[in-house]
């Protein structure tokens, strides 16, 4: 037997957490924390916010991609249930977008597969978004060697018309690109290296000079803002020593977002606990995260349900 996962209802209050603790006093920016909308387990996918989930030899499968549009609206990858849910800032349920993302490998069909099909024909798991356009790179199975078959792009602006592409390594390149452009400096990972990590690098456009940060966590991902901020996104795991448990200050899963300004400062590190994929930051430069619930008795294991959360700025020192 295997469990579902469902968001099932909004949260009817919002819940404000400062986290100062993980934002040192020595960085002038604070984030505020709010739950927008909240998860519990069960269902299949039948209601607004039902959100699919299952077992794959001991390991669970639910949604972990999370992205935003220009207005603010958000996008979460219901992938086993082949829709992607959208709501609005606030989290109130707007429509879902059908997607075929995902389809179960008959048995006939695993015994026959090469190594990497395991129990998917079709799995597409992450989302993109460029230009208020989502794109969802879809494989043969679940694994980085598996073989990429199409590639499903929703056009928002187009009443969120959906189509499916040919895969192609420049576009994937292309919707999720390197380096960044913004106020005609160029932002990008790689290149250099740091005490074994990669640096950030920030080079004018114009004079190509060049500034390089050394970042603290290996980085997943780079986000910029429309003022020109920039983001270093890390998705980590945390193993407890023995004798310690989890926590919120040490769960199994979580993410830092550090913000520097254009110039190289660090504005603020940004602690998510519970984070189940990147979190993803808007152009306003808003975090949103999908987060686990976890089981306080086996916080390093199970979840018993999610939430949508999003961090903004709470104030200056």
């Amino acid at each position: 037997m295997f469990k579902r996962l469902t968001l099932t209802a909004l949260v009817l209050g919002v819940s404000v957490v400062l986290f100062s603790d993980v934002n040192p006093d020595t960085l002038p920016e604070k984030y505020v924390k709010k739950v927008i909308a909240k998860a519990k387990l069960g269902g299949v996918g039948e209601g607004e916010f039902d959100l699919g989930f299952r077992m794959w030899e001991g390991e669970p499968d639910y949604p972990t991609s999370i992205v935003a549009d220009s207005q603010g609206r958000i996008y979460i990858l219901d992938h086993l249930n082949n829709r992607i849910v959208v709501c609005d800032s606030l989290g109130k349920y707007l429509r879902e977008i059908p997607v075929k993302v995902y389809e179960e490998a008959s048995l006939e069909e695993i015994e026959k597969a090469p190594e990497g099909l395991a129990f998917a024909k079709l799995y597409g798991k992450r989302m993109y978004i460029k230009d208020d356009v989502i794109y969802i790179p879809v494989r043969n199975g679940f694994f980085v060697n598996s073989k990429l078959v199409k590639i499903i792009k929703v056009d928002i602006s187009r009443g969120w018309k959906v189509e499916e592409e040919k895969p192609s390594k420049y576009k994937l390149d292309n919707i999720n690109p390197e380096v960044k452009e913004v106020k005609g400096k160029e932002v990008k990972l790689g290149g250099k290296k740091i005490e074994g990590y990669e640096a950030l690098e920030i080079i004018d456009i114009k004079t190509n000079e060049a500034k390089v940060i050394k970042l603290p966590e290996p980085i997943s991902e780079i986000y910029t803002d429309k003022k020109g901020s920039i983001y270093a996104v890390n998705h980590s795991y945390y193993i407890a020593p023995t004798g310690k448990n989890y926590d919120e200050d040490h769960p199994a899963e979580y993410s830092f977002v550090i913000k520097y300004s254009m110039d190289g400062r660090e504005l603020a590190k940004i602690k998510v606990p519970y984070s189940v994929g990147i979190p993803f930051i808007t152009n306003k430069g808003k975090i949103v995260a999908l987060c686990g619930i976890p089981d306080e008795k086996h916080p390093e294991m199970d979840i018993l349900g999610m939430e949508i959360c999003v961090y903004q700025r709470g104030g200056r020192k």
